[in-house]
């Protein structure tokens, strides 16, 4: 990993000079106005993060950067940008460190992927995709809302992995899976020499009640999904090459719903419906603070605007998280305080049409 980051940051500084001139969609246009707007409170529990090497707070009306720590998670919120080229933004508080490396991805300017290293030494790193991102797409905007990793192995059950999968690449912790409060959280993460897509299959206690499909981070930022069945075979999707999954798969981050028990169900409006491929009906629930998603939607139309968030779920800034599209392609939802959510697509990688046939928000999650 440590010569793509050196790669990158060689990239970062010849992008640097176009930094002022990146813009966000064309779904933005107002984003100044936005920027320019009071700034909400931190949500009850998070620490603000101190930002280093020129790196600064909340663009486009987003939230200070900050970090929680509730029953061995570690929850990031808010948004950050920078006019430099250095990747570490912040260190992380003693007491939110992993015990190894954790690969999480991010939503960066354009809808673009990106992904943080979060090191032992609490040390974070932005990275960017290879291909379709480049270091000026994270200077103009670095999200990380939806980011989390737990903290140690306590609590974890380990995965069985076969098919010649195997565990810790990277330095990164081996594959586990625990549940808190009704949402399965993954740690650690795989890799493979061969070609088979399953790497382990999900004990009982830890198997969804729908189909579900959750975004993960592959090798150098790229972007691919988790395939879980019902019957708790888990499949790795990519959205460009399987050398990709092969090199690095992140379970890092990665969360479900195991069932709809205490989510509210999502109105769902302007032609969107729900239950996509046998798919969980779109849903909403807090826990401690925190807003998470359920389901996934499908549209045969164009407005981009499948639901209002109720009022109970809303968030106190703007908020940009990613999600799954059609294939394994990468979208973001952008979520307003008044509730206003809105499915965007990658345009250098995916079309509505991707996010017309299939829009998960499994796991989607952010403080309120």
């Amino acid at each position: 990993m440590s010569a793509t980051l050196t790669r990158r940051l060689r990239r970062a500084a010849a992008a640097a000079v176009c930094a002022a001139a990146v813009a966000l969609p064309v779904s933005l246009a107002s984003a100044a106005v936005a920027q320019a707007a009071p700034r909400a409170p931190q949500t009850a529990g998070f620490t603000s993060l101190k930002l280093l090497n020129g790196w600064k707070n909340s663009p486009y009306g987003t939230a200070h950067a900050a970090a929680r720590l509730s029953s061995g998670i570690v929850q990031l919120k808010g948004a950050m940008s920078t006019s430099g080229t250095a990747a570490e933004a912040f260190v992380l508080p003693k007491a939110d460190r992993p015990a190894t490396n954790v690969y999480t991805n991010v939503d960066l300017c354009g809808s673009t992927e990106g992904r943080l290293l979060v090191e032992p030494s609490g040390a974070v790193v932005v990275e960017t995709n290879d291909e379709s991102s480049s270091w000026s797409d994270a200077q103009c905007f670095t999200s990380l809302d939806g980011a989390s990793f737990a903290r140690s192995a306590s609590g974890f059950t380990s995965l069985k992995l076969q098919h010649g999968w195997k565990n810790g690449p990277y330095s990164t912790s081996k594959a586990a899976v625990r549940v808190i409060n009704g949402i399965v959280h993954f740690k650690g993460a795989i890799f493979t020499g061969g070609t088979n897509v399953v790497p382990f299959i999900l004990p009982k206690g830890f198997r969804p009640a729908s189909n579900t499909y959750v975004n993960v981070d592959l090798c150098n930022a790229h972007n691919g999904r988790l395939d879980i069945q019902t019957n708790g075979v888990v499949t790795v999707n990519v959205e460009t090459t399987w050398a990709q999954a092969k090199c690095f798969t992140s379970l890092d981050g990665a969360t479900f719903a195991r069932s709809g028990s205490g989510f509210t169900s999502l109105k769902l409006i302007n032609g969107w419906k729900g239950k996509a491929f046998g798919t969980a009906t779109p849903g909403a629930r807090v826990i401690n603070g925190v807003v998470q998603l359920r389901g996934a939607m499908a549209t045969a139309g164009t407005n981009t605007e499948p639901f209002t968030l109720p009022a109970a779920f809303r968030p106190a800034s703007t908020v940009w998280v990613p999600v799954d599209l059609c294939n394994a392609h990468y979208g973001r939802l952008w979520i307003q305080p008044s509730g206003t959510v809105s499915v965007q697509v990658n345009t250098e990688t995916s079309t509505w049409a991707d996010a017309q046939c299939f829009t998960s928000i499994e796991g989607v999650s952010f403080a309120k």
